[in-house]
């Protein structure tokens, strides 16, 4: 019996001790606002601010990334040997509609002198050169994908940044962090995730993420309703405003000209 209790004694101590461990070491905690984003009819990109805190010996890495889809591209080629153009169609799948990463540096540092392939590794910009799936099978694979992330990255919806971190002071075992995330102004209405990582000498220690939407309103929500669901009454507005546009343009730029 004695036995017994002694047994107890000690799986209690233990519980106590990784519950006390677990509090001296608080994971990875975050907030998002907004976490939904209206595009109106002066709409021009967006701020979303994340903040929270994190181990003090960790640093924070945050993803805005959307749903995988499928691009179908035209690569260019020539023709006799001497025009340029589109030849073969390429076809590209699991693509990121966006992809917005925000570290405090550069994020091979991250790595910690690890090779690829690592969590914290696949969680870059990088990393989507093994994962995007290209057809037909190419010898230019590479190539292709890396023209298409360079195109991504003009459009805004791709892009790497190493300012928008801040911390502050460490209190005890944790610090706090603030996350400024720019929303770009051509990204499609959907749904997209933001994920943050708590990384430690080059492994993650702990995650979270939150959903951000995207939605149309006010006139452009009008608009797209028209379009996909009353095509002919679109149709006919459309005419009607290209219309008034050229009257318009007409009597304010054209009304001063006399005949000679």
């Amino acid at each position: 019996m004695i036995k017994k209790y002694a047994v107890m004694i000690v799986i209690c101590g233990c519980l106590a001790l990784a519950a006390s461990a677990s509090m001296a070491e608080e994971p990875l905690q975050a907030l998002l606002f907004p976490d939904r984003i209206g595009i109106g009819t002066f709409y021009n990109g967006s701020v979303v601010s994340l903040n929270g805190s994190l181990p003090a010996d960790c640093e924070i890495v945050v993803r805005v990334t959307g749903s995988d889809m499928h691009l179908k591209m035209k690569k260019k080629g020539k023709v006799l040997g001497l025009l340029w153009l589109n030849r073969d169609t390429v076809n590209f799948d699991a693509v990121p509609e966006a992809f917005l990463l925000y570290t405090s540096g550069k994020f091979d540092t991250l790595l910690d002198g690890r090779q690829k392939q690592t969590p914290v590794w696949q969680l870059g910009l990088t990393a989507l050169e093994d994962r995007i799936v290209v057809t037909p099978v190419s010898p230019e694979r590479s190539t292709l994908i890396q023209d298409l992330l360079k195109l991504k990255e003009n459009e805004g919806f791709y892009a790497v940044n190493t300012t928008g971190i801040h911390y502050t002071p460490v209190s005890g075992d944790q610090k706090k962090f603030d996350v400024t995330l720019g929303i770009p102004p051509k990204l499609p209405p959907g749904a997209y995730r933001v994920e943050a990582y708590a990384v430690r000498h080059g492994d993650i220690v702990s995650t979270w993420q939150h959903p951000l939407t995207v939605k149309l309103e006010s006139f452009p929500k009008v608009l797209s309703s028209l379009a996909f669901n009353r095509s002919a009454l679109y149709g006919i507005l459309a005419t009607l405003v290209a219309v008034i546009a050229g009257l318009f343009i007409g009597v304010f730029f054209g009304g001063g000209k006399g005949g000679h």
